[in-house]
């Protein structure tokens, strides 16, 4: 068995060097979270496989979709992507429902519906943009209302790398592979190193496993494709096989 370094940029077109002139990297909707990389080899009997790096850029909208909707009564209203403080969505949601939305100082939300309803779904695996506002199917939800809790609008605390073709970190259904903090921070670069983060290791059971690409998509927190919106990234794995 031996031990071989795996280093990868989604921003690459071709194999260093340039023995290779097909594109190593293949993106869906030209996502970077979401794409398959050729390896310049293939690894055989694959054993096991350590994220040691990561420098990812923070590309993807804090409010997008399936966060960027609510409804009121029986209408819905959707929110365009982009990155949004509390006050610059409250002003946004006014100028989308014509109704007045105001963020508190003390970061929760009041809105004047006079008739109207404010819906909070329940049932879904995700928070609606009602929830994040702060509401709760606990509270009056017609009227001039305030949030019950405080309104998050940067809910993004990690990221999920899935890589498909190497499976899971635990027995949990979950497709995390590897799990990469955040600060919260838009418009930034996260850099992940196991030497000052934590170890990250996935051992692979199949003993015929030959791997010659890597299938990632990079999830949130609630499993949902994050769009970086053509920011690249790059990371590195260390990994034990054959060859």
């Amino acid at each position: 068995m031996n031990t071989f370094q795996i280093h990868v940029d989604t921003g690459s077109l071709f194999n260093i060097g340039g023995s290779n002139t097909s594109p190593v990297v293949s993106k869906t909707n030209s996502n970077p979270f979401q794409c398959s990389i050729l390896l310049g080899n293939r690894h055989r009997a694959l054993r096991n496989a350590r994220l040691t790096n990561a420098q990812i850029p923070l590309g993807f909208y804090n409010i997008r979709s399936p966060y960027n909707t609510l409804t009121i009564t029986s209408t819905p209203y959707t929110v365009t992507p982009g990155w949004y403080t509390l006050a610059s969505l409250t002003s946004a949601l006014s100028s989308l429902t014509s109704i007045t939305w105001t963020a508190n100082s003390n970061n929760t939300v009041t809105v004047a519906l006079s008739s109207a309803t404010l819906v909070v779904p329940t049932g879904i695996s995700y928070p609606s943009l009602a929830q994040l506002l702060g509401f709760t199917n606990s509270q009056t939800l017609t009227g001039t209302i305030k949030s019950q809790n405080p309104a998050i609008v940067n809910f993004d605390t990690y990221l999920n790398i899935w890589i498909e073709n190497i499976g899971q970190s635990s027995l949990e259904p979950s497709q995390i592979t590897y799990k990469v903090p955040l600060n919260n921070v838009t418009n930034n670069v996260v850099y992940f190193n196991q030497n000052s983060n934590f170890s990250q290791e996935v051992n692979v059971t199949d003993r015929n496993a030959r791997v010659d690409r890597l299938n990632i998509t990079v999830l949130d927190r609630f499993g949902n494709i994050v769009d970086n919106n053509g920011l690249d990234w790059s990371f590195s794995l260390e990994v034990d096989a054959d060859n």
